[in-house]
């Protein structure tokens, strides 16, 4: 069972990790190129030692099958919200309905959701959630990007499955699947010339590994001091957004979840972990793809902190539901 307490420190401490970037950009510090700098870096550089790294356990049938009700319910999580964000914020405009579509149906599953499953469960279950962001990629870069061009040549396999994410997550796959995740914790404890070379790369790979939550949350934090909070809260589509992101698009995958644990269709450990997934705020994405797609980056910017800072709140009321 989550402990509500953990996961608010958790989300508490990634929200600290918002304040140097605040800071930085607030005192002139940083110019408008240091969020997209570190954005890079945090999209090409550690998010993929982040994901190979999560990979990089022993052998057990028992996690295969937690992977395999995680990659199922993240689908079904995906689905519902793409079909519940396509019926909504029909009479927004243009630029703006994009930008809310994108917000409701992708959570910040990778750069904040995974070091919570870290600190709350454990690291031997970040390979529960990475597994949930493969589902994130797969949608973000094919209908993600149709919902910002409006260009179907996005619906492609070559789209889908080549991207910064999926590579280093099927790289993950093979060493946990042929058993290099146990040869290397083996190595690891080991002597000699392979065990020094394999116990430098794992070294550089979990640095880097590190450096995703407070990087991506920095970058949120430099987003957050351009924001003009003057008439925020008279936004008429901020409140049904923060609603769905935050507490209703959860809920629902929970019910779905609970229904289905009745069942023995899922376990207890694999429903708190894609529920907590499921309920962190706007990704990160959301600015990115705005600002790559000439929409409203600056409206995706308020999105995405606005539920951060929310989600510190918001998520430990949703872990709730998992005492029901």
């Amino acid at each position: 069972m989550v402990k509500v307490s953990l996961l608010f420190i958790s989300v508490l401490t990634l929200f600290c990790y918002m304040i140097p970037g605040f800071i930085l950009r607030k005192s002139k510090l940083a110019d408008n190129g240091f969020a997209k700098a570190l954005s890079i870096f945090t999209l090409y550089v550690a998010q993929v030692c982040m994901i190979i790294h999560g990979f990089i356990v022993e052998f057990d049938f028992n996690v295969l099958k937690g992977i395999g009700f995680v990659f199922i319910y993240g689908l079904i999580a995906h689905i519902i919200f793409y079909v519940i964000a396509k019926a909504l914020f029909k009479k927004a405009p243009e630029r703006i309905r994009k930008v809310l579509r994108f917000g409701v149906i992708f959570s910040n599953a990778g750069y904040m959701g995974i070091p919570i499953i870290s600190d709350v469960f454990g690291s031997e279950y970040v390979i529960y959630a990475t597994i949930y962001i493969v589902w994130f990629n797969v949608f973000a870069y094919s209908l993600g990007r149709l919902i910002y061009t409006d260009d179907k040549k996005f619906i492609s396999v070559k789209k889908i499955f080549i991207n910064p994410a999926v590579i280093p997550i099927t790289i993950g796959l093979i060493i946990f699947l042929t058993g290099g995740g146990t040869w290397i914790k083996q190595t690891l404890e080991g002597s000699g010339i392979i065990s020094e070379g394999v116990n430098l790369i794992y070294n550089i790979i979990t640095v880097f590994k590190n450096m995703v939550a407070p990087a991506s949350m920095m970058v949120i934090g430099a987003k957050l001091a351009d924001i003009n909070f003057k008439g925020i809260f008279k936004d008429k589509y901020l409140y049904p957004f923060i609603a769905l992101r935050l507490l209703i698009s959860p809920a629902i995958i929970w019910a779905i979840m609970r229904v289905c644990l009745v069942f023995g269709l899922i376990d207890q450990t694999t429903m708190s972990i894609v529920l907590i997934l499921c309920s962190t705020p706007a990704a990160a994405l959301t600015t990115m793809f705005a600002e790559l797609y000439d929409c409203d980056s600056v409206y995706a910017g308020k999105l995405v902190s606005v539920t951060t800072l929310l989600s510190v709140a918001s998520m430990p009321l949703i872990a709730l539901l998992l005492q029901i």
